[in-house]
């Protein structure tokens, strides 16, 4: 076995692991990012480990080389795909705005409403009655680091109003939840 061990067979599996542990980690993040990442991750690791096996193995040289390209190119669409995922989150993002809702014109009653970006979701549940916020209710905040952002609920009731400022640290959730919060009052606008 000593004389398999070559500098290709470690190479091979420091990334197997590296890729392995990363994945290991990000699982915790599983239904906060869109599923392809995973996916992409999960093939990528997983020809990363069918390299390290054929590594190990004598007279595949032919084949280390070309699962070596197969592997540089699950990487790379793996990178790609969490690129273009957090690039279409961003703008997502950066195209909220305008959550102002004249509450004079939303009839009285019960509401949900949701927002959707990816990375970061929210449902909530809005009373208004005479014309007036009684409760905003997140029912659900899916985030990875804007927990925080949650506060901002009682904030729209206090001012009566959806475009109050964002939570500092949690700016994208406090603009989805915002949004969320603009969606529900829009079902109840005369």
């Amino acid at each position: 076995m000593k004389d398999k061990i070559t500098f290709k067979s470690t190479m091979c599996l420091i990334f197997f692991l590296g890729g392995l542990i990363y994945g290991v980690r990000n699982l915790q993040l599983i239904g906060h990012r869109p599923p392809i990442i995973f996916i992409t991750l999960g093939i990528a690791v997983l020809g990363l480990g069918v390299l390290l096996l054929v590594s190990f193995k004598d007279g595949n040289e032919r084949y280390f080389k070309k699962l070596t390209m197969v592997a540089v190119i699950l990487l790379a669409a793996y990178g790609i795909t969490e690129m273009v995922c957090n690039e279409k989150y961003q703008e997502q993002v950066a195209m909220m705005k305008d959550w102002d809702v004249d509450l004079n014109s939303v009839s009285d009653g019960v509401y949900t409403g949701e927002s959707d970006v990816g990375y970061i979701k929210a449902v909530v549940e809005v009373e208004v009655k005479n014309h007036q916020l009684i409760r905003v209710d997140l029912i659900k905040h899916v985030n990875e680091r804007g927990e925080p952002a949650e506060i901002i609920v009682d904030e729209i009731v206090k001012k009566q109003k959806v475009d109050v400022d964002a939570v500092s640290s949690a700016t994208n959730s406090s603009k989805v939840i915002k949004t969320a919060v603009k969606n529900a009052l829009l079902q109840g606008v005369q």
